[in-house]
């Protein structure tokens, strides 16, 4: 199994919590969290920042794990380790992604994938009560 770690990217501007969500490099229509291969010698919270950075054009604080998913490539594995992730940056897409700050009811329609919604949903609650 291949171990990944992605972001969930909150600002709390204002009082109105925003979640971060980019498009795949793949598929510009799938709108999901960065994530991404764990380097060597990396922790997986690094690996979280790493990705936000090179990704979105974030850079923040790891707040607390956020959960795992798991899916399969190419009949590959996978295993993802999400951290939920504080900035006050706007961001800034890389090349050939979109990138969109989204409310929480906004990400769930957007989010291409069931699991990542759950695991949003899972989550908002420590978001939303920052």
């Amino acid at each position: 199994m291949i171990e990944q770690a992605g972001a969930i990217i909150v600002n709390s501007r204002a009082g109105a919590s925003r979640v971060l969500l980019i498009t795949s490099k793949r598929n510009a229509d799938h709108w999901l969290f960065p994530k991404g291969h764990v380097e060597e010698g990396e922790t997986l919270e690094e690996t979280a920042l790493r990705e936000a950075e090179e990704e979105a054009g974030i850079r923040g604080e790891v707040i607390s794990p956020a959960g795992q998913l798991t899916f399969t490539l190419r009949s590959e594995a996978f295993l993802v380790h999400y951290f939920l992730v504080a900035t006050g940056d706007r961001g800034r897409p890389e090349k050939g992604r979109q990138l969109r700050w989204c409310s929480y009811d906004d990400a769930l329609a957007r989010l291409t994938f069931d699991d990542t919604r759950d695991l949003l949903r899972a989550i908002w609650a420590k978001i939303d009560g920052r």
